[in-house]
């Protein structure tokens, strides 16, 4: 199991690496030298580039770490971890790319695929765990306490990023903008929504401990019930929660230090009524 997990992390890790070079890439390529901005931090970021001069990759390194330091406060160990990697690798990948066009000259085709790449490298990061800091950070402490998703957080912010870009450059740059922010949004959802969330049924003979412990490590609610073993005829506990799926890993193995022996199913949850919150 120890050589699994290893493996397990260390493909996070080059998700997390491959996510912030799309990013990279994507904005400094494709966005940036065409007079397009991103959404949330990385936003503001080219926002104070295209009118300072300031470096887009320190700039998001420096204002990062009190949201880091928030996100430490609010947020698992493991996630903290990924982020901070995270924003160091997009940093880095932002200050040494060149900022001009590469790959194209037409704004059309740069809003499209600036968009769409950049935004694919953040939902890589999400899926492996981590995200690429920001406003993300901020959303998801929002969402953890808050009736307010961290889509709808997300657009409240990007409304604001689009207003400044139509003022700074001109209506045309941000209808552009607009542009790239639709595709890549939609690039996000599908790379996130593929099996997103799944109804995991859990038998144990520790289902107190397991409930607890799955309540500490997700803040999701459980619900539980007495079973019995149809051959056995042993008293057994059932649990039952709803998560996101790339918490799938960490489930089975919090369950597994509790009770070696339990038995662990999921099935695609595809609507939700009730007070789910889709963070992970």
């Amino acid at each position: 199991m120890m050589e699994n997990r290893m493996v397990r992390i260390a493909f996070e890790v080059l998700c997390i690496i491959f996510g912030s070079f799309l990013i990279g890439v994507g904005s400094n390529t494709l966005l940036l030298p065409a007079h397009l901005l991103s959404g949330g931090l990385m936003g503001i970021c080219m926002i104070l580039y295209n009118t300072l001069g300031w470096s887009v990759g320190t700039q998001y390194f420096l204002y990062n770490i009190p949201l880091l330091v928030l996100a430490y406060i609010h947020l698992g160990k493991k996630f903290i971890i990924y982020t901070l990697l995270a924003v160091g690798f997009d940093s880095l990948f932002l200050h040494v790319i060149p900022i001009k066009m590469m790959w194209t000259h037409n704004i059309i085709l740069a809003s499209i695929f600036g968009g769409a790449v950049s935004f694919a490298g953040g939902a890589i990061m999400l899926r492996a765990g981590g995200s690429n800091g920001g406003l993300d950070v901020l959303g998801r402490v929002i969402a953890k306490y808050k009736n307010l998703s961290i889509a709808r957080f997300g657009l409240i912010m990007n409304f604001i990023i689009i207003s400044v870009s139509a003022v700074i450059f001109n209506v045309q740059s941000a209808m552009f903008t607009i542009l790239s922010m639709y595709v890549g949004a939609k690039t996000y959802d599908t790379i996130l929504t593929v099996a997103e969330r799944s109804s995991v049924m859990i038998v144990t003979d520790k289902g107190t401990e397991v409930s607890a412990a799955l309540n500490e490590a997700f803040h999701r609610g459980v619900t539980s019930w007495e079973g019995e073993g149809a051959y056995s005829h042993a008293s057994k506990q059932v649990v039952l929660c709803v998560i996101v799926n790339i918490q799938w890993a960490d489930l089975v193995e919090i369950v597994k230090k509790i009770d070696e022996t339990a038995f662990i199913s999921a099935i695609p949850a595809h609507k939700i009524v009730g007070n789910f919150k889709n963070i992970w």
